[in-house]
């Protein structure tokens, strides 16, 4: 089998030969369909990830295929791969409790990252009637706008531009002073940018709000913020990652959460396609340079029918 494979952090994937995976006891092997591109994996395969491997080692994150091997077998499962593993490949192995029937083999690629990374905000959120994004156009902002919606919160994101399914704040020169006369209730901010700005913005809302960093898609630490507004101000800064979320849960709670995704997969955590190419069709850097490209318009898949 093949799979896409880094034999050094920091360097392009390569379409090889591999060994097809061996299961352990409590694992199923699928007959990979569709995995996409998320930016973690970008950051994983760059090294700035919060796992590493031993190297060589295998890219992809999650995806949807086939359970050829062990319990569930003919099933189309939505998965994430087994830890010596990655879903950029032709098979994967996952162990039996991150597996997920689905119907939809398109969205069910992408059923698990970004929906429970949104089902993590809801829960952090739940004290909070004001959210602020701090972009428009991702695919786990653009499902966290459409879940919190949906459940009645005061929803903002900062865009370069107006958008018609969210209060938008224009990222312009007059951005902070703009946050400051919108938002008046204690805010929690999903931040995935980082820098300078993040800070600022914290800065500008109102007390008692906090920062929630899930991502930088600047690789810049969070500054300019005036350590007043922790100690008199009550607000924070903290950090989200959906694998803690993930792996905090239950298999029951896995269930039942992933039950309610699966019953929102075609609305509130539908995610956009840029485009669909097969592996052999394209280049470890090319797939890199594209995705650097379509951010914000929708998810790179590969696929491997």
């Amino acid at each position: 089998m093949k799979a896409f494979v880094i034999s050094k952090y920091g360097t392009k994937p390569l379409w090889q030969q591999v060994l097809k995976p061996s299961l352990l006891s409590h694992q199923v092997l699928i007959k990979v369909r569709y995995a996409p591109v998320n930016p973690s994996d970008i950051y994983y395969s760059l090294g700035i990830y919060g796992i590493k491997k031993a190297l060589p080692t295998q890219l992809g994150m999650e995806g949807v295929g086939e359970v050829v091997e062990g319990k569930h077998k003919g099933k189309l499962v939505a998965f994430l791969p087994a830890r010596s593993v990655g879903s950029w490949a032709e098979y994967v192995a996952a162990n039996e409790y991150d597996i997920y029937e689905v119907a939809n083999e398109i969205q069910g690629s992408m059923a698990i990252i970004n929906p429970f990374t949104v089902l993590g905000f809801q829960e952090r959120a739940k004290q909070f009637k004001s959210i602020l994004f701090s972009s428009a156009r991702s695919s786990t902002a653009i499902q966290g706008i459409k879940l919190f919606k949906e459940l009645g919160k005061d929803v903002w994101a900062i865009s370069k531009e107006n958008k018609d399914y969210v209060n938008t704040i224009l990222d312009d020169e007059n951005l902070l002073s703009n946050i400051q006369k919108n938002i008046k209730d204690k805010t929690i901010f999903f931040d995935s940018t980082s820098g300078d700005k993040a800070g600022s913005i914290l800065t500008s809302l109102p007390g008692n709000s906090v920062l929630v960093n899930y991502g930088s898609s600047t690789a810049a630490y969070i500054g300019k913020i005036n350590p007043n507004q922790l100690i008199f101000n009550g607000k924070s800064v903290e950090g989200f990652w959906m694998h803690n979320y993930y792996t905090s849960l239950t298999r029951q709670q896995k269930e039942v959460a992933f039950n309610y995704i699966n019953s929102k997969l075609d609305t509130v955590f539908k995610s956009d396609i840029y485009q669909i190419v097969k592996p052999q069709d394209i280049s470890g850097e090319e797939l890199y340079k594209l995705q650097s490209q379509t951010r914000g318009q929708g998810k790179i898949l590969l696929e491997f029918k």
